[in-house]
C-alpha cells in the first residue's frame, strides 16, 4: 500500500513546481499560448491552495515550495516553454495517480490508514489527474506531437 501522507505531500509538491514552472515558461510564449499558460498556472495555484488548506485542516504541515527548481531549466524559447508545460502536466499527472492509488481503499481500510476524508481525497486526485492529462495533451498538440495524448496518463 502506498503511504497516503507521502502521496498527498507529493501531489502538493508537484503543484508547487507547476506554479513555478509556468512562471518560468510563460514569458517565452505568445498568442493564445500565453493565456493558456496563465490559466494552467491559476489551476495549479487553486489545487495547491486546496491541498494546503485540507492538510492544515487535517493537522498536517503542508510542504513548502522550493526556492528554485533547477531541473526545469533552461527555457529560452517557445519550443522549450511548450515542452516544459507538457512535462509539468505529466509530472502532476503522475503525482495525482499516486495519490489516487493511496486513497483507493474501502472505508474501513481508509479509517485504519487514518486518511482524512478519503472520498474527497480520491475525488481530488481524480480531478487533478484528469486536468493534468488534458492539459498535457493540449501542450503536446501545440508542439505538434502526434499523437498528442498518451495512454494511461501518470504512468
Amino acid at each position: 500500500m502506498i503511504e497516503f501522507t507521502a502521496a498527498w505531500q507529493g501531489a502538493l509538491i508537484a503543484q508547487h513546481q507547476a506554479v513555478f514552472g509556468y512562471g518560468l515558461l510563460g514569458p517565452h510564449l505568445s498568442g493564445a499560448d500565453q493565456p493558456r499558460a496563465l490559466a494552467a498556472q491559476a489551476a495549479h495555484e487553486s489545487f495547491r491552495d486546496a491541498i494546503s488548506a485540507a492538510m492544515a485542516g487535517a493537522g498536517l504541515s503542508p510542504a513548502h515550495a522550493a526556492a528554485d527548481y533547477p531541473s526545469l531549466y533552461p527555457v529560452s524559447n517557445a519550443a522549450q516553454a511548450v515542452a516544459l508545460a507538457a512535462r509539468l502536466e505529466d509530472d502532476c499527472a503522475t503525482a495525482w495517480r499516486v495519490l489516487y492509488a493511496a486513497t483507493a481503499l474501502d472505508q474501513a481500510e481508509a479509517a485504519r490508514a487514518k486518511i482524512p476524508d478519503a472520498t474527497s481525497r480520491r475525488r481530488e486526485a481524480q480531478a487533478g489527474l484528469d486536468a493534468s492529462a488534458v492539459a498535457a495533451a493540449r501542450w503536446r498538440k501545440v508542439a505538434g506531437a502526434v499523437p498528442a495524448s498518451r495512454p494511461f496518463p501518470g504512468l
